[in-house]
């Protein structure tokens, strides 16, 4: 099982990535540039006020529900939706930027493995792009359901279901946009990647989340950067974005955000 580094030693690790990381204007590949300029600096500018106020919502949220993780070995828990959504949820920062990356980039197709209360899920769906999410438990996708219709979204598909037996509902589907999040464990997630690039096209942007999530975790992003298919790795700490387009140079980078 994948332990979770303490919150201690994520802090100290923001520390050192934040002394580190570069601005845009060390940034040389235009790709990369484009990314930073249009993405990672306009992000706090996304209008998200009526996702705001449902994680308000949420976060205020008393009522209980039993639900499996099968981020967590399929383990069944009991909390209440407010500790799930203070647990599971992307904090404002880093929805915006999800938000932002959909509003530049204008992908058609989106998929997300890990749908949880569905926030994200909302951040990713906008205008003229269609969402496709998979969430493992149902009554967590109802509720998730539940966020998207006070949000007046239809146009977002859920399917119910750990990922092995839901991939037959999008094998034959080709998506833009590809985010996986749902499960912090080494070999599933690189199983994921290696079979969702079946569903990807040259220019498909993958998106990794939690990748200094813990030892695993780390061990993942190393890996993939280190991957000669993947051309561009962009490190934000708590978000990796991933490029396999073969026109682009080779690059690694650490972005402040």
């Amino acid at each position: 099982m994948a332990k979770p580094y303490s919150k201690s030693k994520i802090a100290y690790k923001y520390f050192k990535y934040f002394l580190s990381a570069k601005s845009k204007h060390a940034v040389h590949s235009p790709f990369t540039y484009n990314f930073v300029d249009n993405v990672v600096t306009s992000a706090f500018g996304f209008r998200s006020r009526k996702i705001e106020r449902e994680r308000k919502r949420l976060l205020k949220s008393s009522e209980v529900i039993d639900f499996k993780d099968f981020g967590k070995q399929g383990n069944v828990f009991r909390r209440e939706i407010s500790s799930i959504a203070k647990n599971a949820l992307k904090s404002k920062k880093y929805a915006q930027l999800l938000g932002q990356t959909v509003k530049f980039y204008k992908p058609k197709k989106v998929l997300e493995l890990g749908t949880s209360l569905g926030l994200t899920t909302a951040c990713l769906a906008q205008k003229n792009t269609e969402v496709i999410t998979i969430e493992g438990d149902p009554t967590v996708a109802k509720k998730a359901k539940e966020v998207w219709e006070k949000l007046k979204l239809n146009n977002i598909t859920c399917i119910v279901g750990d990922f092995d037996s839901a991939r037959d509902s999008v094998k034959e589907q080709v998506f833009d946009i590809i985010y996986i999040d749902g499960n912090h464990h080494y070999t599933p997630t690189m199983r994921y990647f290696k079979i969702l690039q079946k569903n990807a096209h040259p220019s498909t942007l993958f998106i990794f989340d939690d990748i200094h999530y813990s030892k695993e975790m780390e061990r993942v992003w190393t890996e993939l950067k280190n991957m000669h298919k993947v051309r561009v790795s962009i490190d934000l700490f708590f978000l990796g974005f991933i490029s396999l387009d073969e026109s682009l140079s080779k690059q690694d980078y650490v972005i402040r955000y």
